[in-house]
């Protein structure tokens, strides 16, 4: 036995062991490292940044286009500049690391009691380093309905440019001499590099290209294909319901183009060219809270508390307006840390009461079969297998091609219900049951992932052989259960130094994220996940019948969970369905005259000025999407209304 194919411990050792030199040499990168008091006291910024993840890399590089503006973000982790972070398929073995958050959630009542993983990205650049890399944006009727929640400004058409904005679509028929044409010697599969030009953008920074995609893979399409699921040229196009492989953003030499490495380059990010403004990194800064106090009876946040690499809380003030970029749950934290939020918290003194920070949580549940296939199969975990990893390292080493240019889930169907399972629907809405969270006839119930390996449980168990497997993977892409972000505050017994230069400050309370998904606490979910099993094992006897490919359940198999029996379905959903990585909605968009709102249509905080949020935790209804390229077209989208709303420089100083 390969240790390759058995231990994931080892692996992602070794991983961290080639990440730490990596780090010795990229530790303070130009504009980019741990405070540096002499320096960092004495500028003054126009935006603080609070988080440099997805949203927040773009957000800062869009508003530094601006060449008299400073821009400040504040990131707790520290460089993605590392081997991990570029090769495409090692992207599970930063879970549970320092590029990791950590963060888990409390035991889950309709999950068995379970605690579960709940991976984000800690560095520059955030879960962007960390993801899958699948770029899909999700079909245009759920941004038509954020519109219709009471957000101008919200729908597909108006969206839709910014999404061209960031985007660098690489086309696959571009010769090796173009500029955006392939350096890899990757192997061409045209049927399937199918796009729609007019839903692209060329020229964005961020890279998405086509990638490796194993035989299987190519299987699965076709499987679904004569399962009734018709091919999609373009997921991101007319419509995204259909079968075929992943757009990705990875880039044309097969690194991971997180938003960190797209955005945040010294030159070449402002369309034109030309000089931009002043963007400054601070690594390991964890934020306390975000400053408010109020002028003429109106609130305003003026500036960040935060923790420095060196345990000493600092403070920094923005000329203009506090950007806040946490995540989805590190935004509602933050406001809660600060005393906004639904009621007064001990220990933290309430400021502004917004009733919806940190409600409304929504996630994508993924729920997953086993399969082992033939020995002439290629797979991820054969090519990682002990005998074969020298040959897979070379292969994209040399080539940039190979497993190791594979994102892992390389081809997806989206699907709905009354497609695939026409008497379930009958059936619930016979029993008045029946529930539809979509956006309408265009927006998928269900997505269903193919893995050309072998993953359980985040890849904390991978094959168990030196075998060939490959998985599939059913998404709840419009769950009816919701859940919350809460905190909790401890009196710690060790102070922090306090900055004398900076002012009083303090970080003697201590602050955890509490994270409830709540899976599950709608009893449709559990009964639409059994369907979806149902459906995948329909696809996994069309690959078992295939020469080449082959296919036998081998986890949980049909003789321990008969697809026959609901009941048996429901007790392996509740005991292995895991985050697939989407939650969002948990500072929701929406109108004054929505109770759970915590911001307007232009993401300012409802009742506190000067302050936005810019990230996932702002949409209004979790979209049947990979959420990596909805933040990214939310933080474009925010970019520009900052810059209609603060003018020219001159109108700014009158402004201030």
């Amino acid at each position: 036995m390969g240790f390759l194919a058995a231990d994931p411990v080892i692996i992602r050792k070794a991983l961290i062991a080639v990440d730490n030199v990596s780090y010795l040499t990229n530790f303070s990168q130009a504009g980019c490292g741990p405070w540096d008091t002499k320096k960092d006291a004495q500028e003054q910024y126009d935006y603080v940044v609070v988080g440099g993840g997805s949203a927040g890399c773009v957000l800062a590089t869009r508003l530094a286009e601006d060449p008299n503006v400073k821009v400040l973000i504040l990131e707790a982790g520290y460089s993605d500049d590392v081997p991990s972070s570029k090769i495409p398929s090692v992207f599970p073995f930063k879970f549970d690391t320092d590029a990791d958050w950590g963060f888990r959630t409390v035991p889950q009542e309709h999950a068995n009691s379970r605690v579960m993983m709940q991976p984000r990205g800690k560095a520059i650049g955030g879960t962007s380093t960390l993801n899958a890399m699948m770029y899909h944006r999700g079909p245009a009727s759920d941004y038509d309905e954020w519109g219709q929640l009471g957000n101008p400004g919200w729908s597909y058409k108006e969206c839709l440019p910014y999404f061209k904005k960031s985007e660098g679509f690489n086309d696959p028929d571009l010769s090796p001499n173009h500029p955006q044409g392939p350096s890899t010697q990757r192997l061409r599969k045209p049927k399937y590099e199918t796009h729609d030009p007019k839903y692209h953008g060329t020229e964005g920074p961020w890279q998405v290209t086509f990638h490796h995609l194993y035989g299987v893979s190519e299987g699965f399409i076709e499987a679904s294909i004569a399962e009734g699921v018709p091919f999609n040229k373009d997921f991101n196009g007319e419509s995204t319901l259909g079968v075929n492989r992943v757009q990705t953003f990875i880039d044309r030499h097969a690194v991971r183009s997180s938003l960190s490495r797209a955005f945040l380059k010294q030159e070449g990010v402002v369309p034109g060219g030309g000089k931009r403004g002043t963007i400054r990194v601070v690594y390991g800064a964890t934020i306390s809270r975000v400053l408010v106090h109020t002028r003429k009876g109106v609130k305003v946040a003026y500036g960040a508390e935060f923790v420095d690499h060196s345990h000493v809380t600092r403070r920094v003030m923005a000329v203009r307006e506090v950007l806040l970029c946490g995540g989805t749950f590190g935004s509602p934290h933050i406001l809660l840390a600060s005393g906004i939020g639904p009621a007064p918290q001990p220990l933290i003194p309430h400021i502004h009461t917004l009733p919806g920070v940190g409600a409304n949580l929504a996630d994508h549940l993924g729920l997953s079969l086993m399969f082992k296939a033939r020995h002439r199969c290629a797979t991820i975990s054969g090519d990682f297998s002990a005998t074969q990893f020298s040959k897979t390292l070379l292969q994209y080493a040399f080539r940039g091609s190979g497993a190791m240019s594979s994102q892992v889930a390389e081809a997806v169907n989206f699907v709905r219900l009354e497609d695939i399972a026409p008497e379930f629907v009958a059936r619930e809405k016979a029993n008045g049951t029946w529930q539809d969270r979509s956006s309408g006839p265009g927006s998928p119930h269900l997505e269903i992932i193919f893995a050309p390996a072998y993953s359980r449980k985040h890849s904390t168990i991978l094959a168990p052989d030196m075998c060939n497997y490959f998985h599939m993977v059913a998404l709840l892409m419009n769950p009816c259960s919701a859940g919350t972000v809460k905190v909790t505050a401890t009196q710690t017994a060790a102070r922090t130094k306090t900055s004398t230069r900076l002012g009083e400050g303090s970080n003697r309370i201590q602050v955890e994220t509490i994270v409830d998904p709540n899976y599950f606490s709608d009893p449709f979910d559990i009964r639409v996940m059994g369907e979806a099993v149902k459906f995948m094992r329909k696809l996994g006897k069309r690959l078992h019948d295939h020469p080449d490919f082959g296919g036998i359940e081998v986890f949980p198999g049909e003789a321990t969970v008969p697809t026959g029996d609901d009941r048996a379905l429901e007790t392996y959903a509740r005991e292995y369905a895991e985050t697939y990585y989407h939650p969002t909605s948990t500072c929701r968009m929406g109108p004054a005259t929505d109770s759970l709102a915590v911001v307007d249509a232009r993401l300012n905080v409802h009742g506190i000025e000067r302050l936005r949020v810019v990230d996932a935790s702002v949409m209004p209804k979790l979209p049947a999407a990979h959420t990596c390229a909805p933040t990214v077209m939310i933080a474009e989208r925010c970019a520009d209304m900052i810059r209609e709303d603060w003018g020219d420089s001159e109108v700014a100083v009158a402004k201030l």
